[in-house]
């Protein structure tokens, strides 16, 4: 706690030193610090500009958090990514808008005309009879703040499902609140769904997973205010857009700065925001056992693989010792996060494998390797004199290997042992690239609701910390009590 309150004061100490500005065009910018998100379009037209400087992050916290932090100086965002809410919390406000606008849509497959045409219809439907202008007034407008109430449209679910990726969570285009997602684009697939007579299944992606799935038909449909753009369109199909947004400079508003109150309230509400509101500490904790089932079971099945694999460097048949070091050769060469997307959306793409299941296999194979080479290093650090003790007593091969050799080799593998099995824990949090909610995905689903970068990433550190100490712990308790001879 008192580490956190020091964080937490270095960080108001510094959202204190940025500077009052006063401007109301793009024209205003130059000479200052603008921070955007890598690759959307404010970042392709920011970047055509020399008077400025342009600040990219890879996520909408993160960029929050360099406006706060007194690192940029304006944040340029969609006009609707932090409501009215959000900016009371934050101190923040919107110092003008772009007059540019940005058509959206849903975005499908190239063979998927059929869909689209359906879709197209819904929402012309939608605009004769006025549910067009009240789906936006509900989201757009942010009544939907007011009433509390996100109630969706019925499903109708008779066929296969419909796969929507999500690739923002962040009210009001797709955002979830439990288990639920809801959302002025969520409402729209939903509408689709029901017309489709097709029950409706949502999966939070990011950006670049979530066309992936799109593009290898593991999603039927992409959301999350998709700007149409040339380039898009070469690869993917757009709906008729529904909206065209446009973009807002955010700046700090030290009048609202002021009126937060004490560091402890401050405290206080974060907490409250980030855990409490709407049972966001569900997240964490489904995201804690995602990341625990995973673990145990890749290591389970790894250290199996392992054992086979140690034996085949050791056989005398020249093909499995060869076979063995070229698969160990080939891990070692393949990133993990490659070998994971590899996987999914390659060889398991058309399997309907649940993407756990995948995540278990990819890192059972990449363990395997680790362990392997644990086993053999274990195994070479006994002198061959104790073999020959043992064979010279009487004991068969056997039992020299399990009553001599191999409890003084468990003894000497351990601490490596337990390495790979902390190393495999923190690699697991790249699973979120394949739509499985883990500890460190969970993080960013809070920090892409509440905006704060700081309180969901410390939380998932402590966590990650207690992890590793008790897997250590459990590997060492699991390693059978013997005697070293």
């Amino acid at each position: 706690m008192l580490f956190l309150g020091a964080c937490l004061a270095l960080a108001s100490c510094a959202r204190q030193e940025s500077r009052t500005l006063t401007f109301s065009s793009e024209d205003d910018l130059a000479g200052l610090r603008v921070a955007t998100v890598a690759g959307c379009c404010y970042d392709l037209s920011l970047s055509k500009r020399n008077d400025i400087e342009l600040l990219l992050y890879s996520f909408d916290a993160d960029v929050l958090q360099a406006l706060l932090n007194g690192k940029a100086d304006v944040m340029v965002h969609d006009e609707t990514i932090l409501n009215s809410e959000l900016r009371a919390e934050h101190g923040i406000k919107i110092a003008f808008k772009g007059k540019e606008r940005f058509p959206t849509a849903l975005v499908f497959r190239k063979d998927e005309a059929a869909i689209i045409d359906t879709l197209n219809a819904i929402q012309e439907r939608m605009i004769q009879d006025g549910r067009m202008d009240s789906l936006k007034h509900y989201w757009l407008d942010e009544v939907y703040l007011q009433k509390k109430d996100y109630t969706h449209i019925p499903e109708e679910a008779f066929g296969e499902p419909l796969r929507v990726a999500c690739v923002t969570n962040m009210a009001p285009l797709s955002f979830m609140v439990g288990a639920e997602w809801y959302g002025i684009e969520v409402d729209l697939a939903r509408e689709l769904a029901r017309a489709l007579h097709r029950k409706i299944e949502f999966k939070l992606y990011d950006s670049a997973s979530g066309m992936m799935s799109l593009k290898t038909g593991m999603a039927d449909v992409m959301l999350g205010g998709i700007f149409i753009t040339p380039e898009r369109q070469e690869e993917y199909l757009f709906a008729n857009p529904y909206h065209a947004y446009g973009s807002a400079y955010y700046v700090i508003d030290h009048d609202g700065q002021a009126a937060k109150g004490s560091f402890w309230k401050s405290l206080k509400k974060s907490l409250e925001s980030n855990l409490l509101k709407e049972d966001r500490w569900k997240y964490i904790t489904n995201g804690l056992w995602e990341t625990i089932k995973i673990t145990l079971l890749s290591i389970l099945l790894g250290g199996i693989l392992g054992v086979g694999l140690c034996a085949m460097t050791r056989s005398r048949r020249k093909w499995l010792r060869v076979t063995a070091w070229f698969y160990n050769w080939l891990m070692a060469g393949i990133p993990m996060l490659v070998l994971l997307l590899i996987l999914f959306y390659v060889v398991f793409a058309k399997s309907g494998l649940d993407p756990t299941l995948v995540a278990v296999i990819a890192f059972s194979l990449n363990f395997a390797s680790g362990a392997s080479d644990v086993y053999g290093t274990s195994l070479d650090a006994i002198p061959r004199g104790q073999t020959e003790g043992g064979l010279a007593l009487g004991f068969t091969r056997l039992k020299t290997f399990c009553y001599i050799v191999l409890p003084q080799a468990l003894k000497r593998g351990i601490p490596l042992f337990q390495s790979q099995c902390v190393s495999l824990l923190k690699g697991t949090s790249i699973v979120g690239y394949i739509a499985i909610q883990d500890l460190t995905r969970a993080g960013d689903m809070i920090r892409s609701r509440t905006f704060d970068a700081f309180v969901p990433l410390l939380m998932v550190t402590v966590i990650y910390f207690v992890l590793a100490w008790l897997l250590g712990t459990l590997v060492k308790l699991a390693t059978p009590k013997t005697r070293v001879l």
